[in-house]
């Protein structure tokens, strides 16, 4: 962490500032990427929880289905963040950011008609125990609420991956937004900082450092990172028919990064009791250069808190998190 940092204001950076123009290729390669093995699985694991598409509401059941883990969606998830295995007995693991996946395939059962321009807003997870490599799990969930923010709706939904004698493994609290109606001219905008009434800042706690994971997240990554599949975090032309003038970068692969972070500071606590709430606070375009950065503050209540934000490098913050492990969870995993 470079220097004493009290404050950080929440902008956007104008589309093509600070980029190399041309430089992001556009059609259907993302089609071209991925482990062939991962984008079967991958496609099969949706289709089979994607019923007709219906208007969402609360209280709403979710499909009960089967999550499985395995090698080559491991592998998509290691070479589409550029990530290498954990060190202290931690890499035989699954990763946290994999497990909370499973709620991907619900989409058609949460989204409202009107899919352009539908971002993620807010991520929750609730770790219990390690998924295992080649495993297969039940996932079930349903819709917890829908509130109003600005001119968008928010679904939030609450989906559980549990094993094969019922003991829940990871619960995940999801925040979709849709807007309520379509722009006029089909093209999604995104307010500046610079004509808001006022700055958004937020103070980083005294604590102790951690973190510094950087990575410039370019669209072949994406493209691997999501088995090879089509759609707006991937192409260019699924993009645009959502309303975006270029790709945006998945949540699920820069919340992974800060999941990955999380692990090396909280080791295997953060599989048994790891807590987190998540906001994403502006979107990140492939090009674009983040860092995850963390402040582990004094406990609390006997856990472990720490507070992590990703920033890019014109200071524009991408996502900021609250998370939390037990504080009597030892760091090195059970044998």
């Amino acid at each position: 962490m470079r220097g004493p940092v009290t404050e950080i204001s929440l902008h956007y950076r104008k589309r093509g500032e600070g980029r190399a123009s041309g430089l992001v290729p556009m059609g259907t390669l993302a089609m071209r990427l991925g482990t062939p093995a991962a984008h079967a699985d991958f496609t099969k694991q949706k289709e089979a929880a994607m019923p007709a598409a219906a208007e969402p509401f609360v209280g709403k059941a979710l499909t009960e289905r089967r999550f499985a883990i395995t090698e080559n969606l491991l592998n998509d998830y290691e070479n589409g963040l550029q990530l290498g295995p954990h060190a202290d007995g931690l890499a035989r693991l699954v990763p946290t950011a994999v497990a909370c996946d499973a709620e991907g395939a619900y989409f058609n059962e949460i989204a409202f008609p009107n899919h352009i321009g539908h971002l993620w807003m807010r991520q929750e997870w609730e770790s219990y125990r390690s998924v295992a490599r080649g495993g297969t799990y039940a996932t079930a969930g349903s819709i917890r609420n829908i509130y109003p923010h600005r001119n968008r709706q928010v679904v939030e939904y609450e989906v559980d991956v549990r094993d094969e004698g019922g003991e829940l493994m990871v619960r995940t609290r999801h925040h979709q937004s849709f807007l309520r109606e379509a722009p006029p001219d089909g093209e999604v905008r995104f307010r500046e900082a610079a004509r808001k009434p006022g700055a958004r800042k937020f103070d980083i706690p005294q604590g102790e450092p951690f973190g510094g994971l950087a990575r410039t997240i370019t669209l072949e990554m994406c493209g691997v990172y999501f088995h090879g599949d089509a759609n707006y975090h991937t192409d260019k032309a699924a993009s645009a028919k959502l309303g975006f003038r270029d790709v945006v970068v998945g949540g699920r692969m820069t919340l992974a990064y800060v999941g990955h972070v999380l692990e090396a500071r909280f080791g295997a606590a953060w599989w048994r009791s790891g807590r987190l709430t998540a906001k994403f606070t502006n979107p990140v375009w492939p090009l674009d250069n983040i860092t995850v950065r963390g402040v582990e503050k004094p406990s609390n209540d006997g856990r472990r808190e720490a507070f992590v934000w990703i920033a890019k490098t014109d200071g524009t913050v991408a996502l900021v998190a609250d998370a939390s492990v037990d504080g009597r969870e030892p760091f090195a995993p059970s044998e």
